[in-house]
């Protein structure tokens, strides 16, 4: 993995997060997130430990620029635990093998797709059930959870063909 390309990532997903996603409201029903993006891109081979130091940084720096309290490290962290076992149920993977490098459609082939629209799904789920703390409007909870899941894989996958080829060279 570049790591150079793989910062700039970061940087300009955090950029894009917090000065024009968190400032752009265009129906309350949409709120994307794209911040858990870099985590779900660290090399397959990543140790946890340093997948869950990622996770808590990233929450807490999203934390810090929201002004959240702490909303977006709890929801980050279990995220960041799920993600091997996720990266390989649902990313056709095997523990047992020395598959390393970048998540990628070339190296996981559909099974990538699955895992990031998954991860994605679950982050936005947990999110907003945290956010709402109440089951009142469940249809409208319901329905921001799908338009927000809906924008935030839009922007993921903009944001994945931009940094992809670079990321796995």
């Amino acid at each position: 993995m570049n790591a150079r390309v793989y910062w700039v990532l970061v940087l300009v997903v955090f950029f894009v997060q917090v000065f024009v996603l968190n400032n752009l409201s265009v129906t309350p029903l949409v709120a994307p997130m794209v911040y858990i993006l870099p985590l779900l891109l660290l090399p397959i081979e990543s140790p946890q430990w340093k997948v869950l130091l990622a996770g808590l940084i990233t929450g807490v720096v999203v934390d810090l620029t929201m002004g959240t309290i702490g909303l977006n490290t709890m929801i980050t962290l279990p995220v960041a635990m799920a993600r091997r076992p996720l990266l390989y149920a649902l990313g056709g993977l095997s523990p047992m093998s020395n598959e390393s490098g970048v998540p990628s459609v070339k190296r996981m082939g559909i099974h990538f797709h699955r895992y990031i629209i998954s991860v994605v799904i679950i982050h936005s789920i947990l999110f907003y059930f945290a956010e709402w703390l109440s089951f009142d409007n469940f249809g409208t909870l319901m329905l921001r959870i799908l338009c927000s899941t809906l924008c935030s894989l839009l922007l993921d996958y903009i944001i994945i063909m931009l940094f992809i080829k670079r990321l796995s060279a």
